[in-house]
């Protein structure tokens, strides 16, 4: 049985709890891997790490051009490993391996587009009416972008969030499910070969009250973006507000169901 640990400031550390939760295969109902449980103090860590490695040279100091080579060598290593990760991504949440295999083949596709992109983002000089004014418009990183995803598509919504912060020159601290964390682990052991200076890329796992919410509410988090349910949402929206964070939320509930009367509600 796998232990896995968090990737902070890229190292591999234990929780500060001491503690672990099972992840059991839906196939087989039996535990395959044992996922931290982080709490407050590990999302402090996490995030003032991401805030560091903003700040640094060795990421901030790179040009664009660079950003975006990184991306583009992160989106080969992740189509390299598209099988791996679609077999652990299946273990933890059960869906089914063809569908999982081509979410994992199609993520990169989105490292590649914004990795293509980072060196395109342009400013203006827009007109303006006053003499000897210089009217200038510039686009910058926003700072730490905190990434929660849930169980159903961990990966696929892990590259929507993740490709265009590091694109822009943001760091992250990624969230994902507690029932689905082990895929974004690999995820994350992946990303050490690509060569980004360490700080940029953190992952905790664990509960949303325990971490999640910590992370969120976090004085260095710039930016939340939240994939998950409605009551989950509506908290990470409410302790974003607190202090004006930039929050993108992709909830549920769009799905209903119609119920007719003969339907057999056993099977």
């Amino acid at each position: 049985m796998k232990k896995y640990q968090l990737f902070i400031g890229g190292e591999w550390r234990d929780p500060s709890s001491g503690v672990w939760l099972n992840s059991v295969d839906p196939y087989s109902g039996e535990i395959w891997s044992q996922i931290p449980r982080a709490d407050a103090q590990d999302a402090d860590a996490a995030v003032e790490t991401a805030h560091r490695a903003f700040k640094s040279d060795a990421w901030r100091g790179l040009t664009a051009t660079r950003r975006g080579h990184l991306l583009r060598a992160f989106g080969d290593i992740l189509a390299a490993n598209a099988e791996q990760l679609a077999r652990i991504e299946v273990r933890d949440n059960g869906k089914l391996y063809a569908e999982v295999l081509n979410q994992c083949r199609y993520m990169t596709e989105w490292f590649h587009y914004y990795g293509g992109l980072a060196d395109k983002i342009e400013g203006s000089i827009p007109p303006i009416d006053k003499p000897n004014v210089l009217n200038m418009v510039r686009h910058e990183p926003l700072g730490v972008c905190a990434c929660i995803t849930p169980w159903n598509s961990p990966l696929l919504l892990l590259a929507w969030k993740a490709a265009p912060a590091l694109a822009a020159g943001n760091t992250i601290v990624v969230k994902p499910s507690e029932y689905t964390s082990a895929s974004t682990l690999e995820w994350a052991r992946l990303s050490e070969q690509v060569g980004f200076p360490p700080g940029v890329i953190n992952v905790i796992t664990g509960l949303g009250q325990e971490v999640g919410e910590p992370l969120v509410r976090h004085r260095h988090v710039r930016k939340v973006a939240f994939t998950g349910g409605d009551q989950g949402g509506r908290g990470v929206n409410l302790a974003a507000a607190n202090d004006f964070k930039r929050a993108t939320l992709e909830l549920g509930g769009k799905s209903a169901n119609i119920v007719f009367d003969d339907a057999d509600l056993d099977m």
